[in-house]
């Protein structure tokens, strides 16, 4: 998944670098590819961290050694170091592509909003599925949702914004701190640099603390 991620950036990249060689198209172009990719990417880690345990329905016999508390905390870790992995991977690579195509180095404070807006929004993705994955049984469950917040990222740019606000694949949008603008008398696009977003970013650290407690508190009460 990261591989096609990196490979549709890279042809958008390429596509637009005789135009613009202004790293703000990098962070838009990159920002509306992560709303498509990463929700399925976050969903499949988080649901393969949880489907070895429900397909053997080995949870009892793991809770005779560990309690569901650290169980819960130690699955949710692993999703976390991965998506980790994968955003710095992802981060790193764009700024290799945008360097060999041209485009003018993205700014040290750029990358790193760019960095911590993502993991954010894959945790907060990655919290809703773990849920899932943990409360039923059949993993495909959290793969139509995941599914389903790719197709709505895809779209929700487009969105009114009392809409949008309630698809968590959204924010991959909403946190970038690059905004276009369409001239339609000459047909130019303008990009701009707006500030970062640190409303969506407290919010979604709140949202995911929350998720993840009431998940922890109804796994460690759930019957196995």
């Amino acid at each position: 998944m990261l591989a096609v991620l990196l490979l549709w950036f890279g042809y958008q990249a390429a596509h637009q670098s005789e135009a613009t060689t202004d790293y703000r198209r990098l962070l838009f172009a990159l920002s509306v590819v992560n709303a498509v990719i990463l929700p399925l990417l976050s969903a499949v880690v988080a649901s393969t961290v949880c489907d070895i345990e429900n397909r053997a329905n080995m949870w009892k016999e793991l809770l005779t050694m560990e309690r569901p508390r650290d169980l819960f905390c130690a699955k949710w870790l692993t999703c976390a170091l991965v998506l980790a992995t994968v955003t710095t991977v992802e981060v790193a690579a764009a700024c290799a592509i945008g360097a060999i195509l041209g485009y003018r180095p993205i700014p040290a404070n750029q990358i790193a909003t760019l960095w911590i807006s993502t993991l954010a929004v894959c945790l907060f993705v990655a919290t809703v599925i773990e849920c899932l994955c943990l409360l039923v049984a059949n993993q495909f469950l959290p793969l139509v949702a995941g599914v389903a917040l790719s197709f709505l990222g895809l779209f929700s740019m487009y969105l009114p914004p009392v809409v949008s606000a309630f698809i968590p694949s959204s924010y991959y949008g909403a946190m970038s701190t690059v905004r276009i603008s369409m001239d339609a008398a000459t047909g130019t696009v303008a990009y701009n640099t707006v500030p970062w977003p640190v409303g969506y970013l407290v919010a979604i650290v709140l949202i995911t603390a929350v998720i993840f407690a009431l998940s922890l508190r109804a796994f460690t009460r759930k019957e196995l």
